[in-house]
């Protein structure tokens, strides 16, 4: 007999639902509006989940009854406490009982690596780690905010990159082309223009993450001072994913890491700075591309729930069937 699961990633700015079967077929896609809990609050959360669950129910035209779990990986909804609450959102519901509640690193882990053990770095705005074992053992490194960390972030790279320009205006640092590129970037007269228009936030901290591509673009044409910031990027990004390695009691073992995130658009500049630090730990580290998206890693963690087993044969179903989904789409 078949049976059907949904999985969730839910973010920040919009939150996609697929649903999969038993035996790893992809059904149907849909994506509503955000779903961070923290950021949202329970009632609005609650909504959009509806809304996402009647439009994935609906256009498959798959009973709610033959859905046998939902699977929800929700940005803001680490803490257990939490989990708890936006699970007894649905209490009054048809889908009572059949929703599980975690944290979204949870499900990008479980769709990097199909469920296996391993260690992500996710980099875009900003920066964090996470990693597994074969104990289920869970555990991070970094995801302090652009205030307190986030080094090896979009956001670190962009500072990095006015600092130095700074620098490069008063005299007490090396030339970069980074000074020329930053003022025409932001359409400026002179690069101290941009100290109003930060500090009145008027450029805020995702337009100085928008200057990475610019730096990693700087450093391919010989900038000194662009490939010091990209070096020092890859750096923190391994010390990240070394550090959750370290935890995870991975030292002298197999460690696989993905990379997940905008800054890795660029991985080629970084990954050798990544792999050295890791190097301390394990000489047998692979650094590969996720296997799947958060949303499917839901969908397997709710299968794993159901006691399915994640199999070579299954995973390879749903990569066969999410190709075919795209090609239709």
């Amino acid at each position: 007999m078949t049976k059907y699961v949904i999985g969730v990633d839910g973010g920040g700015t919009k939150t996609e639902l697929v649903l999969v079967d038993n035996e790893g077929n992809l059904i149907s896609k849909e994506r509503v509006g955000s779903t961070n809990f923290q950021a949202m609050g329970g009632p609005n959360v609650r909504q959009e989940l509806l809304d996402g669950f009647e439009k994935i129910i609906n256009n498959s035209k798959i009973q709610l009854s033959k859905i046998d779990h939902i699977y929800l990986g929700l940005a803001g909804a680490g803490r257990v406490s939490d989990q708890k609450s936006i699970a007894d959102l649905f209490d009054d519901t048809e889908y009572q009982g059949k929703i599980t509640v975690n944290s979204d690193a949870i499900i990008a882990l479980a769709g990097a690596f199909g469920t296996e053990p391993g260690i992500i770095i996710i980099s875009g705005t900003g920066a964090i780690c996470f990693g597994s074992n074969e104990r289920g053992e869970v555990v991070r490194s970094g995801g302090w905010g652009y205030l307190l960390g986030d080094e090896g972030s979009g956001y670190y790279i962009g500072r990095e990159a006015v600092v130095s320009a700074f620098k490069d205006f008063d005299g007490r640092g090396e030339k970069t082309i980074l000074k020329k590129k930053i003022i025409e970037h932001f359409k400026l007269q002179a690069i101290d223009e941009l100290v109003p228009l930060i500090y009145q936030n008027k450029i805020d901290r995702i337009k100085i993450a928008n200057l990475a591509p610019l730096v990693f673009d700087c450093a391919k044409k010989g900038d000194a001072i662009s490939e010091g910031i990209i070096k020092k990027s890859g750096q923190e990004l391994g010390k990240l994913a070394k550090a959750v390695a370290e935890k995870l009691g991975f030292s002298g073992e197999e460690v696989n890491v993905a990379l997940i995130g905008s800054i890795f658009k660029q991985k080629d500049l970084l990954l050798n700075h990544i792999s050295k630090e890791l190097y301390e730990i394990s000489w047998n580290v692979s650094i590969i591309d996720p296997m799947f998206q958060p949303s499917y890693g839901a969908a397997l963690m709710a299968l794993k729930f159901l006691n399915y087993e994640i199999n070579e044969s299954l995973l390879t179903t749903l990569k066969n069937s999410i190709k075919n989904f795209i090609e239709i789409q």
